[in-house]
C-alpha cells in the first residue's frame, strides 16, 4: 500500500514542473498572438517576452530564439490537433470511413486554423519548409497514433504499427496536398471533400492493371 502511495506521489507534477509548464503556455501564447500581428518575417522575439510578462533572457531560457520557439508553437499545435482527431477515430469502426472522416477532419481543421491560414497567405514557405522537415516524424506519429485502431486482422490483440506507415503516409501526403495546393476539383465544404477523397479510395478498382516491367533504354555511344 506504501509503495503504491509512493508512486502516485511520484507521478504528480512538482511544483517546479507546473511552473515550467505555465511559463512555456504563456511565451507559446504570446507567440501566437505576436505572430499573428506581425507575421512570421518579423522579428518578434522581444515581443513576445513583452506580451508574455518576461524578460528575453527568460524566453531564450526555455526555448532559444524565434526560430525554436515556431517549432514549438508547431509542435503544440500537433499534439492539439491529435487529441482533437481521437473522437474521429473513434466515431466508426469501418476502416475506410475512418479513412475518409479523418482526412475531412484535418483539412476543415487546418482551414479553419487562423494561423496556419495567415502564414499560407503571407509566407508559404514557412509552411512548406516545417511540413517537409517534420514529414517523416510526424507520419510516424500518425501511423502509431491510428495503431489502436487499425488492427492486422479482427483477432489480432495488437496492432501492426509498421503496416499503418504507408497508410499515414499517403494520409499526410493527401492532406498537405489538399491544405498547401489549390485544386481543379471543388473541395471547399466538408461534404465535397467527403466525396473527393472517397472517390479517391475508389480509384484502385477501376482496374487491374497487371504490373509492368520498367524497360531501360540503353544509351550507345
Amino acid at each position: 500500500m506504501r509503495k503504491e502511495a509512493q508512486r502516485v506521489v511520484a507521478a504528480r507534477p512538482t511544483v517546479e514542473i507546473l511552473r515550467r509548464n505555465e511559463i512555456c503556455a504563456r511565451i507559446l501564447d504570446a507567440a501566437e498572438e505576436c505572430l499573428m500581428q506581425s507575421g512570421f518575417r518579423s522579428r518578434v522575439h522581444a515581443a513576445i517576452a513583452q506580451r508574455a510578462g518576461l524578460s528575453r533572457p527568460t524566453v531564450y531560457k526555455y526555448f532559444g530564439d524565434q526560430t525554436a520557439i515556431i517549432e514549438a508553437l508547431f509542435e503544440r499545435e500537433v499534439n492539439r490537433f491529435l487529441a482533437h482527431l481521437r473522437p474521429v477515430l473513434e466515431g466508426t469502426h469501418h476502416a475506410k470511413a475512418r479513412l475518409v472522416e479523418s482526412v475531412v477532419f484535418i483539412v476543415s481543421y487546418a482551414r479553419q486554423h487562423e494561423l496556419l491560414q495567415k502564414s499560407l497567405k503571407e509566407d508559404p514557405q514557412v509552411v512548406m519548409q516545417l511540413l517537409s522537415s517534420r514529414g517523416g516524424g510526424l507520419i510516424e506519429r500518425v501511423a502509431q497514433y491510428m495503431s489502436p485502431y487499425y488492427k492486422r486482422t479482427p483477432d489480432a490483440q495488437e496492432p501492426d504499427e509498421t503496416a499503418l506507415v504507408p497508410v499515414a503516409e499517403w494520409l499526410y501526403r493527401v492532406v498537405t496536398s489538399l491544405i498547401t495546393t489549390p485544386g481543379v476539383v471543388d473541395t471547399e465544404s466538408p461534404e465535397k471533400l467527403r466525396d473527393f477523397v472517397t472517390e479517391l479510395l475508389e480509384l484502385p478498382t477501376l482496374g487491374h492493371a497487371e504490373k509492368t516491367e520498367v524497360v531501360r533504354a540503353s544509351a550507345r555511344v
